[in-house]
Formats: structure tokens, C-alpha cells, sequence
């Protein structure tokens, strides 16, 4: 059986770095569906998440990530 993964960037907007980043990351990786998040070393400012489609959309990660995270979309 092949498991899809669907992948997102996700652009956070603000000042917001370090130890709120590593939290959004941690509740992130929490998620029904979440399979993997990293930061992109060179634009801390992305997240690349990979996650289930059958489980999560993107636009259900996006809601997760401004409950907490005001400034986030879709890139």
C-alpha cells in the first residue's frame, strides 16, 4: 500500500524567533497527521512540514499554527 505524504511551506510573518519557534514546532509535531517539520536553516522564517492528506489538509495546519501564530499562510 503507498502512503501519501502531502507536503506544505508554511511563511510566519512577525519577529517571532527561537524558543517560540521551537515551541510552535513541538505542538505542531503533535498533530493528527504531522509526519515531519523542519525549518529551512536558511529562511527561519519557512517551515516545510510533510503530513498525511488523509488525515489533515494544509489549510487545517495553517488554523493549528494561527491559534498562536497570527501572521502564517501558505506558500
Amino acid at each position: 500500500m503507498e502512503t501519501r505524504i502531502g507536503k506544505a511551506i508554511l511563511q510566519l510573518a512577525g519577529p517571532r524567533v527561537g524558543n517560540e519557534l521551537r515551541k510552535l514546532v513541538s505542538e505542531l509535531a503533535r498533530v493528527a497527521g504531522v509526519r515531519r517539520i523542519a525549518t529551512i536553516t536558511k529562511m527561519p522564517r519557512l517551515l516545510s512540514i510533510n503530513y498525511d492528506p488523509r488525515v489533515i489538509q494544509a489549510e487545517t495546519l495553517v488554523h493549528h499554527v494561527r491559534r498562536g501564530w497570527a501572521g502564517a499562510r501558505l506558500v
